[in-house]
């Protein structure tokens, strides 16, 4: 039995210090992605290190429950050990809840940075106030399980029903897992793309329901420790699913900001040829920018009148019209004649305008950052 045991703990330890580090290096090249190469570092990354802080929190409050009994039958455990391992998963409690949070709001303001459409940009705040909600519930809920504090690894006080309180910030979390996953779902289905980057895009977007199928197995792991006589044995399969479930997310958080590092140091890897994408049908609002055109073709108008001293030439590239004011000098008696014979002289007067679909903006930006 004592063999048995040791295992099981160590079965605790050895994977959260594997996750723990798998997370820490994909939260490192996120940041080298976003920080050194792409230079666009952001609230959703501040979001993923508070994220990958918390969960250094839960891995070593959870290790520190092997010590004191996680993973042995409860026969072989003290009654201080019971309450040292208590007092360490009170701490893991609200580490795991502050995880999870940051995780999911990370991921919605990944959201924000490609889609530009008002109603996917709608519903993406309203369901950060959702886990924002939701997180600030379970952390509160977590703090004060039981009133005093400390009843809840020392009994007695006053306590909310530990079942309850679990399945019920279970079943919310996995809601919030779905939402978040089915959020970007419409409007990678509707862009103009190969059906094959269409389906990859839609993947990396996806990656979110492992974490869901890992929140469904931690729910199982509770309700078999709500239903245990031997808590510490049982727990340590809860304890080994939420770090899972934590880290996961944060692996999955940041692999479409890391897949622009792997495209710069490994551009075999995931070459994709944007150049041949095809481009999307004018929607929604303009944007206007002022850009240079390394690739233009002139159209000359033809029909000016020649009593003009000025006429507009119309330079046409990919999406790009630019528009700009000229002096024309006319050569004996062909000016206006629109014969070809015209010599036009730029002013310093120029106004580039760029007109991009909203759909444009968010292809564009989707593949930029995924």
């Amino acid at each position: 039995m004592a063999s048995d045991s040791a295992s099981k703990g160590m079965a605790v330890f050895v994977t959260g210090i594997v996750f723990l580090v798998l997370a820490a290096l994909s939260v490192v090249f996120r940041l080298i992605a976003r920080v050194g190469y792409l230079k666009n570092a952001g609230s959703d990354d501040a979001a993923i290190v508070i994220a990958l802080l918390a969960c250094i929190a839960l891995i070593v409050a959870t290790c520190i429950q092997v010590q004191h009994g996680l993973g042995k039958h409860i026969s072989e455990v003290s009654p201080q050990e019971v309450s040292d391992m208590l007092r360490c998963l009170w701490v893991a409690i609200i580490a795991y809840n502050i995880a999870l949070t940051t995780i999911k709001i990370s991921i919605i303001l990944q959201y924000l940075r490609v889609f530009v459409g008002r109603r996917i940009r709608s519903w993406c705040w309203a369901t950060i106030a959702l886990v924002a909600v939701y997180g600030l519930e379970t952390v509160i809920t977590a703090v004060i399980t039981c009133i005093p504090v400390n009843a809840f690894w020392l009994g007695g006080g006053s306590c909310i029903p530990k079942k309850f309180l679990w399945f019920f910030n279970a079943a919310f979390n996995i809601l919030t897992d779905i939402i978040i996953l089915v959020l970007p779902m419409p409007v990678l289905s509707s862009l103009r793309l190969p059906l094959k980057q269409k389906i990859g895009l839609m993947f990396v977007f996806a990656l979110g329901g492992f974490v869901c199928l890992v929140s469904v197995l931690r729910l199982h792991s509770l309700y078999v420790v709500s239903t245990s006589d031997d808590m510490t044995w049982d727990n340590a399969d809860t304890a080994i699913w939420s770090y899972i479930e934590v880290t996961t997310g944060i692996i999955c958080a940041c692999m479409p900001a890391t897949k622009a590092l792997i495209s710069r140091f490994f551009p075999h890897l995931l070459s994709t040829n944007h150049s041949r994408q095809p481009t999307l049908p004018s929607q929604g609002r303009s944007h206007n920018f002022r850009s240079a055109l390394s690739h233009t073709t002139p159209v000359r108008l033809t029909d000016v009148n020649g009593d003009h001293k000025t006429v507009t030439r119309v330079e046409v590239g990919e999406g790009v019209y630019r528009e700009r004011d000229v002096e024309r000098a006319s050569l004996g008696d062909d000016s206006g004649s629109g014969n070809g014979k015209d010599i036009f002289v730029t002013t310093s007067m120029t106004q580039d305008v760029e007109r991009k679909s909203e759909m444009g903006s968010e292809k564009d930006l989707i593949i930029q950052h995924t």
